[in-house]
């Protein structure tokens, strides 16, 4: 990874750019053209999909828009960056994919960086949920919600963990955790050191963003993110019309003129695809149009407000103290997220960060009517949720509802499993070290499974081999171990129970891709989202009209006859997806593809299960522990390396660490890194 020591600010963010680029060249271009919606430029028709949203969300307008407001130094820090990935690819610096497309890399505008960090997040919220929910209800009823409201966000989530200084070996605070997203190959976050002679700071960076924005230690102060799970993305069903050239939308008083352009959007190897840019009142139309039945309008708080909080990113690296990093946050806008901090003097906090659009309950689960004069804001909320530590507790954040403060920001959280799980595995403990605290962010216990087993041991009418299924799974210690061929055959029955869950007629309805486009067909995914819903599913007696017993019976009998499905680990594999992959061009060989991982979606080790396949392609992006005795004996992997370079001996050097969770530790002393590198 890169230790990067600069005389000055300006040096830094130059070096942090070129280097970057040397570790992420294909990385960065691909990034860039997402934020611009000009994949389909190099890569073709099968990208046209994100073209299409990224120019009519208008990710790239935003990130003008935001860099045109950042304050004057931290304007010159970005440009800096920026120069710094220009020289990078003015020297010729490139990566195999783009040599294979016969592409160089293409210049960074000032504002790249801010519509990268955009591209990173603007699926990251909301209103996908908001969508599926809207399927559910046009196919079930509103009704249905109640009983498939525990969903399965794709490419969000995460653990986080703080201990009190009182409870440690060493008498200071912990922090650990690990981000949840998609496996990408390169990772989507990068390691990285910075110092200069304002500060000295190590963390996690995304590639194409100067600092260290979620994950950094900066010696006398350490920080951390989960996602809060907020709703600060709001959907307008908007009801649009074409008259004499122009098109109107209908707002709360009466018709209003949309503003209207055409983008031509370039296909490689193809004719260029002219694209309809609507902006309403509310905000820019990403789904359908006057032409379509649906159209749908987005309205964040970046948006409204052309802001992307990028003057929290450099007063972050100066911060010495929870103090510091909470003022460094007061400018922060999204993802909104549970922000967790400790420093040296025992301080420590959970704060909610972010901004959050003022709005009742039962504005945040469908999208809105555009007619409605009750369903807009012009305000975000001033009271977020805040938790203070003290010495002698713990805190766990893992994306649920904490507790009551929390129903302000959004109506739905994440299942309580994995924060119910940290918390017993820290309840009591005292004298905590890095490496305790390492081996808790791997914990393989499955309690989500616990409705479903509860309900298998009520069965009756079994035959002999379903008995004898059963009652292994009833004697099973619960561990999703790669090794474990109980978890393997848990999997299986749950797998079966699932897809006759699946099958019924009221739910066939919902299966299928999403009808609002490929773009969301992730958050579409029955299974995903039966197999969240599973312990609701079971309290609710007969949902949808389901014997459910009937159907648990089948699905032990098929498994109990069919031969032994071996261990978790033979289907439960890693799989990193490469940008090539995602547009379904060819599968780049990552040298750890489909190596056997433990852990399960509802685990503390929250490596995400896919119904149908044997793919695992959500989990933790790095793991950490941080600590603020001393920052040396800190711990940390990625699933892949540092390098974005397949032929790198640092492509994938941290998967074993990563997936053991026997970590590497974070070396930031310069005498040690001059001798050790030198």
């Amino acid at each position: 990874m890169p230790h990067l020591r600069a005389a000055n600010l300006h040096d830094l963010s130059y070096a942090q750019g070129y280097e970057t680029a040397r570790d992420r060249a294909w990385h960065l271009e691909l990034d860039r053209l997402r934020g611009e919606g000009r994949v389909a430029s190099v890569l073709g028709a099968q990208a046209l999909s994100w073209d299409t949203f990224a120019v009519q969300a208008q990710l790239d307008e935003i990130g003008q828009r935001a860099f045109a407001r950042l304050s004057r130094q931290t304007r010159h820090w970005v440009t800096a960056y920026v120069d710094g990935v220009n020289a990078a690819f003015d020297d010729g610096i490139t990566a195999q994919e783009l040599d294979d497309v016969d592409v160089r890399p293409g210049h960074w505008s000032p504002w790249t960086p801010l519509t990268v960090f955009l591209v990173h997040h603007v699926l990251f919220g909301s209103y996908p949920s908001k969508l599926w929910r809207q399927h559910v209800t046009d196919a079930l009823g509103a009704e249905a919600l109640d009983v498939l409201r525990m969903e399965a966000v794709p490419a969000s989530g995460s653990n986080a963990f703080v201990v009190g200084s009182a409870r440690t070996a060493t008498g200071f605070a912990l922090i650990a955790g690990d981000p949840h997203r998609a496996f990408e190959a390169p990772n989507v976050y990068a390691q990285v050191h910075l110092a200069c002679p304002e500060f000295d700071v190590v963390g996690l960076a995304f590639p194409g963003v100067p600092g260290i924005q979620h994950f950094g230690h900066a010696g006398s102060v350490a920080w951390a993110v989960t996602n809060a799970m907020a709703d600060y993305q709001d959907l307008y069903a908007e009801r649009l019309s074409r008259r004499d050239g122009e098109v109107w939308a209908v707002g709360p008083s009466g018709e209003e003129p949309v503003s209207r352009t055409v983008v031509r959007v370039a296909v490689h190897d193809s004719e260029p695809v002219e694209v309809e840019v609507l902006v309403t009142e509310r905000g820019p139309v990403i789904i359908g149009g006057p032409d379509d039945d649906v159209a749908m309008s987005l309205r964040t708080p970046a948006w409204v407000d052309g802001d992307l909080g990028f003057e929290t990113l450099l007063p972050l690296l100066g911060a010495r103290s929870v103090a510091d990093v909470e003022a460094a946050f007061v400018h922060w806008v999204e993802p909104v997220n549970n922000l967790v901090i400790a420093d040296r003097s025992g301080v420590a906090v959970r704060r909610v960060v972010g901004r959050v659009p003022v709005g009742a309950p039962e504005d945040r689960v469908l999208p809105l009517n555009p007619t409605d004069a009750q369903a807009y804001w012009d305000s975000c909320l001033e009271d977020l949720p805040l938790a203070k530590v003290a010495p002698e507790a713990h805190l766990v954040t893992a994306n649920e509802r904490a507790d009551a403060s929390y129903d302000t920001i959004s109506a739905e959280f994440a299942p309580p499993f994995r924060a119910d799980r940290l918390n017993a595995l820290l309840d009591g403990r005292t004298d905590l070290t890095v490496t305790d605290a390492a081996a808790v962010l791997v914990d393989t216990e499955q309690n989500a499974g616990r409705a479903l087993l509860a309900f298998l041991a009520e069965l009756d009418g079994l035959d002999a081999a379903a008995v004898a299924l059963r009652d292994r799974l009833l004697g099973w210690n619960r561990r999703m171990d790669a090794g474990s061929e109980d978890a393997g055959l848990y999997g299986a029955v749950r797998a079966a129970f699932i897809d006759r869950i699946c099958a019924s007629p009221d739910l066939v309805q919902l299966q299928g891709p999403s009808p609002y486009g490929d773009l969301y067909d992730g958050w579409f995914v029955l299974g995903s989202r039966v197999a969240t819903a599973l312990p609701q599913l079971l309290a609710a007696g007969r949902p949808f009209g389901l014997d459910l017993a009937f159907l648990a019976r089948a699905a032990l009998e098929e498994v109990a006859a069919a031969p032994a499905p071996g261990a978790w680990g033979e289907r439960h594999r890693f799989h990193p997806v490469h940008g090539l992959e995602q547009l379904g061009l060819v599968q780049v060989d990552l040298g750890v593809t489909g190596a056997p991982i433990s852990g399960d979606s509802d685990c503390v080790a929250s490596s995400a299960w896919a119904p149908g396949t044997d793919a695992c392609t959500r989990g933790p992006v790095a793991r950490y522990v941080w600590d603020l005795a001393d920052r040396d004996q800190s711990l940390w992997a990625v699933p892949l390396g540092a390098s974005g370079d397949a032929e790198s001996p640092h492509h994938h050097d941290q998967f074993e660490p990563w997936s053991t969770g026997q970590l590497v530790p974070v070396i930031t002393d310069w005498a040690i890194l001059e001798e050790k590198y030198a």
